[in-house]
């Protein structure tokens, strides 16, 4: 599937629900320029979503045929509508229901006609007879040439822990405060990808924000991506890094409804990190709904990066960092 405006393409693979190019006209490279097979696991590529869970299934679930992320980004998604325009914004609806998992997700997408960004609204429904937890993960994945040593980070969270992955219930220990980090001595800037190292870290954001959101930009490339999405959704973000022969390879950011990269059996023993749940719960036939919108900007090269963003009703204001004066604004 296709979506077109005046500024910007958008593509959409039905086949795992995967979004694996946003791109600007005027600048057609796209940063979400990212594939991935590895045995054992779906075919990633772009933006996925991690859903019903984020990361391993267990070893009972493994052995009845469960994978990493879910089994939705194996599945092939049905177009419930073409393409059709309303009101401004040109949309389309699919949906895509988990057999094993009993969850069912059915996503709008729409995009204006002069802003370079697109909407996203996900339904969530839970088909089974009984209640169940689950979590939910957009993984949106950044690739080179858009990724690489010169790419800046930013969110307005500032709690995190290294996820170790090892299956204990402390991993929440020593705690991160963004962007600074310490590793064997040296302190590493988490708006920059110079190492591998953490491989993976989560970030809470303040129950007090009512808005979350995380931006990737490439002054070198002149180009900025951002994700923006209401607190209450989604409180979590994770970084995953991965590099090959110290260059990088494939850069996450992965913002949901859990911070912690372990199986259910561990979340469900772990319960909460920072006060924070790390599951959602729904209940039989009941309906959950969560959006995001996604956006792209032109920038010069000596952009520092995002400092904040402001919304109103009807308007979006990027604003960079020690520089109030560049703002990047959208009509919404």
């Amino acid at each position: 599937m296709r979506l077109e405006n005046n500024k910007s393409i958008l593509e959409v693979n039905l086949n795992g629900g995967m979004i694996p190019d946003f791109h600007l006209k005027e600048l057609p490279l796209n940063p979400l320029n990212w594939k991935h097979n590895e045995p054992e696991m779906p075919p990633f590529e772009g933006h996925f979503v991690c859903f019903d869970r984020w990361g391993p299934p267990s070893e009972g679930e493994k052995a009845n045929g469960f994978v990493h992320h879910g089994e939705i980004n194996t599945l092939k998604w049905t177009l419930l509508s073409e393409p059709q325009k309303k009101d401004a914004l040109t949309g389309f609806t699919t949906t895509c229901s988990l057999p094993m998992g009993g969850l069912q997700l059915t996503r709008t997408i729409e995009m204006p006609e002069n802003e370079s960004l697109f909407f996203v609204r996900e339904e969530i429904k839970n088909l089974n007879k009984y209640g169940r937890m689950f979590n939910i993960v957009q993984h949106v994945t950044l690739g080179p040439p858009f990724l690489d040593k010169s790419t800046l980070f930013d969110i307005n969270a500032k709690k995190g822990f290294e996820n170790k992955e090892d299956g204990s219930l402390d991993q929440e220990e020593p705690v991160i405060t963004w962007p600074a980090a310490e590793y064997k001595g040296k302190e590493i800037n988490l708006r920059q990808f110079h190492t591998e190292w953490p491989r993976v870290v989560s970030f809470v954001y303040d129950r007090n924000e009512l808005y979350a959101w995380v931006t990737a930009c490439n002054p070198t490339k002149n180009l900025l991506l951002g994700y923006l999405w209401k607190t209450e959704n989604y409180p979590w973000i994770n970084f995953w890094r991965s590099m090959e022969n110290n260059v990088p390879y494939a850069f996450g950011m992965e913002f949901g409804t859990t911070g912690l990269h372990e199986p259910f059996p561990v979340l469900a023993r772990k319960g909460k990190i920072f006060d924070r749940n790390i599951y959602d719960f729904i209940d039989t036939g009941e309906i959950l709904t969560k959006s995001y919108t996604v956006f792209l900007a032109k920038i010069p090269s000596d952009y520092k990066g995002v400092g904040k963003i402001e919304l109103s009703d009807s308007s979006m204001t990027v604003i960079e960092k020690n520089s109030p004066s560049r703002n990047i604004d959208f009509k919404l």
